[in-house]
């Protein structure tokens, strides 16, 4: 599990480097694990939560590996597609069926996913669905009639999906879901362990804070995977600190000037000063936007997408601010997304339900490697990461396939 990389008083001086390399990352979060576990009770730790694994598809992976699924929401399987190969050796139609694009993030992804998939040679099925569960199942199986290759989708529901990802594997077609993960052996779940990634923002909070005070929580879309299990972590964490208090009325629906409304109203109702905010997904921007439309000091906020805007307030005022991020950046969702694609494509194969990125946590130590320079508070994009950042790099992947380089 990532350990902090910025030194606080009393919290382990392990800090995070951008130079460093994934396997060192991974070593950091396999340390983390183990000092969660031994000091349970402590404020700011977090807590081993092994996920369920039915098939025991886990106990091959290597130590550094196996951390990255600490906590993770869903069951891992063994995959439906573990000696899959395609029917047919000219048909390379993706369906790419992506959520509604009312942020940054979705935007950016949309945009570089359907480029790299062209680029490589893939002919792209795009489809933007509405904000809508039916609508967004309903278009999923009219690409499974069409009989395309694979599909690429972005589920607001997980369990809405199981039946659609099951009749897909029945026709022989392979689906990835980004972001949010689905129960189900019959689809492919890729993205940050968004548990995890809850609970590594909630310990440096939490640290940051002295273990107490208020905490404003700023939701996504009730019930959306990445929404529920990031603050399944972070709650994990702050349950540990009998001084922490938290507030989870504001819903964004993942849009900066729905948080900043909601965020300027909330403040200007409730007096008592508020410690820190905490985001999934989208948000932080317009969660700085409400507390300075509100007259009121910026806290530290978890920015769970790293968007560009509260970025660079953060990168602007690092000398008297304190911030802390952590996400899969579009440009790296992408990259893993397309790799995954082009190994299924080859043949070799996938052994879990589920590939977790391993995602570096952000803090005042490297937050100058995310800054993209020429932004400012008003940017409405995301953080592309530093060049060398790679979140599912080779070894890891073929850790994962059933054979590798075949």
């Amino acid at each position: 599990m990532r350990n902090l990389p910025r030194p606080v008083v009393g919290l382990t001086a392990l800090a995070l480097a951008a130079s460093l390399g994934l396997s060192a990352c991974s070593a950091k979060k396999t340390a983390a694990a183990a000092s969660g576990s031994s000091a349970s009770g402590n404020c700011g730790t977090i807590p081993t939560d092994s996920p369920k694994d039915p098939d025991s598809v886990l106990s091959s992976l290597s130590s550094s590996t196996r951390a990255l699924y600490n906590g993770y929401p869903v069951s891992v399987y063994k995959s439906a597609f573990a000696d899959w190969k395609p029917k047919s050796g000219t048909n390379k139609t993706v369906g790419f069926l992506i959520s509604e694009t009312n942020n940054g993030y979705q935007l950016a992804l949309e945009s570089i996913l359907a480029g790299m998939l062209k680029s490589a040679g893939y002919t792209v099925d795009e489809v933007t669905s509405s904000d809508q569960v039916t609508d967004q199942v309903a278009d999923f199986n009219q690409m499974v009639e069409q009989k395309v290759a694979m599909i690429v989708y972005e589920p607001l529901s997980s369990s809405a999906f199981t039946t659609a990802v099951s009749t897909a594997a029945s026709a022989g077609i392979p689906s990835i879901s980004l972001l949010n993960s689905v129960d189900s052996a019959d689809t492919v779940s890729l993205g940050a362990n968004d548990w995890l990634q809850g609970a590594e923002m909630a310990q440096y909070v939490a640290k940051e804070i002295g273990g107490s005070g208020k905490v404003l929580d700023v939701h996504g879309i009730s019930g959306v995977g990445i929404d529920t299990a990031t603050y399944a972590g972070i709650k994990a964490v702050f349950a540990e600190c009998s001084g922490i208090t938290t507030d989870d009325t504001i819903y964004d629906q993942f849009a900066d000037s729905t948080a900043k409304s909601a965020v300027q109203t909330y403040l200007e109702t409730h007096p008592q000063k508020i410690a820190a905010a905490m985001t999934s997904g989208a948000g932080a921007t317009g969660v700085m936007e409400g507390f300075q439309a509100a007259g009121k000091s910026v806290p530290i906020i978890a920015n769970d997408s790293m968007e560009d805007g509260q970025l660079a307030y953060w990168y602007q005022n690092k000398s008297s601010y304190n911030g802390v991020g952590i996400t899969a950046t579009p440009p790296q969702l992408a990259t893993s997304a397309l790799s995954l694609v082009n190994a299924l494509f080859k043949g070799e194969g996938i052994k879990v339900s589920a590939v977790v990125l391993n995602t570096p946590l952000v803090t005042d130590e490297n937050v100058a490697q995310w800054y993209t320079a020429g932004t400012t508070t008003s940017s409405t994009g995301n953080a592309g990461g530093p060049s060398s950042l790679n979140v599912l790099p080779t070894a890891e992947l073929n850790e994962l396939l059933s054979n590798p380089g075949s």
